[in-house]
């Protein structure tokens, strides 16, 4: 009788989880309690993010996404940017195409910023360095969500839209001034072109190339729209069983996604209080925005830590600066009609004012960089 050797199988090791896989299956698993939980109010939720895609977030990205794409692809932003590269270099290290993607991501908002900094880098117009010096400070609300979706239908002031606007943007500059100067990792060489803009390439060509990638990357932004929506509003069934207060309530929504954490915070019974709140999330941006941010950067091997810290940081900035604008205009909590009759200082000289300081920040900091350069 003939007995079989007996085979051993080896144990397979269970593969540790790094501290970022550990945070996001730990929130995975939240989610899905949520959901699970109370899952009619996840469909009534989801059916919302997908009117909101429909009617709002669709109809105002996806053009500016297609133009910023022919912008930075073709070349035309870093040509007509050419005259302010100089300045831009001296601020924040950053060629003509970073400065590109920072002002389309200034007017257009998220995620401009970043779709055109990533065509920079697949060109070669950007090295990886510059690619992940640049999402630092090209992210955040447009100007159209601002002034009017918050300055005036949450408000009722266009004013507090304005100066919230021109907050965010001081908050970006100097974020960008400070990250900028930072030590990195150095990178030899940029990268190689993917494709070169050669004469022979025809106009066509470039407006069907960005009209795909722009309509892929808004699939992507709607989809998290969708799926944040199904998770705020899950999320609010619980903060209400927990019986919170409303202001750590709002802080919550802000933590996870702008437009309802804007909405919780301006509902808030103390003015100054919801001002600030507003503040936060204007300069944080929510997590929703976060991973669109990274869904358009994926698969490039960029580092995202600098990116989450400064967002942190321009939060802390946003809140300091919107309460000193609070403390010299306090009518900007206080809706348009009733601030009528009543004799309050106007807006006006807030961006001077602003100028004003931008001005002397960059004439410091070039006076700066020359008396480092010539003791060198």
């Amino acid at each position: 009788m003939t007995t079989q050797p007996r085979t051993f199988r080896r144990k397979q090791k269970i593969p540790e989880l790094t501290p970022g896989q550990f945070c996001f299956g730990l929130f995975s698993i939240f989610c899905l309690f949520l959901i699970l939980r109370n899952s009619d109010t996840a469909i009534e939720y989801m059916n919302r993010g997908l009117r909101l895609c429909a009617k709002t977030v669709i109809p105002s990205l996806f053009p500016f996404m297609v133009i910023s794409e022919l912008i930075v692809s073709g070349g035309i932003g870093s040509t007509l940017i050419r005259p302010l590269a100089p300045l831009f270099r001296r601020l924040f290290r950053i060629p003509a195409a970073g400065c590109c993607a920072v002002l389309l991501g200034m007017l257009c908002g998220f995620p401009v910023g970043a779709k055109s900094a990533m065509t920079a880098l697949d060109q070669g117009q950007l090295t990886r360095e510059e690619a992940e010096r640049v999402l630092t400070f090209s992210n955040n609300p447009s100007s159209a969500f601002l002034i009017n979706a918050v300055g005036v239908s949450l408000w009722g002031n266009r004013k507090f839209g304005v100066a919230l606007y021109i907050v965010v943007l001081v908050s970006q500059v100097l974020t960008g001034i400070l990250f900028a100067h930072l030590p990195r990792r150095a990178e030899a060489a940029p990268e190689p072109l993917r494709r070169s803009p050669t004469v022979s390439r025809s106009g066509a060509a470039f407006f069907t190339d960005a009209v795909r990638s722009a309509c892929f990357s808004m699939l992507l932004v709607c989809a998290y729209v969708i799926f944040f929506s199904a998770l705020v509003g899950t999320l609010n069934l619980l903060l209400d069983a927990l019986n919170l207060p409303a202001l750590a309530k709002a802080s919550v929504f802000c933590i996870f996604e702008l437009s309802g954490g804007m909405s919780a915070a301006s509902a808030l019974s103390v003015p100054g209080a919801a001002a600030l709140l507003c503040a936060f999330a204007a300069g944080w941006s929510g997590l929703s925005v976060h991973c669109q941010i990274l869904s358009v950067c994926d698969g490039r091997g960029l580092r995202f830590r600098f990116y989450f810290l400064a967002k942190l940081l321009q939060s802390g900035l946003c809140i300091l600066l919107f309460g000193a604008v609070l403390a010299l205009f306090p009518s900007l909590t206080v809706p348009a009609q009733q601030t009528a009759a009543v004799a309050l200082p106007d807006l006006l000289p807030l961006p001077i004012m602003t100028v004003i300081f931008l001005a002397a920040l960059v004439f410091v900091f070039l006076r700066k960089s020359k008396k480092t350069q010539k003791c060198r």
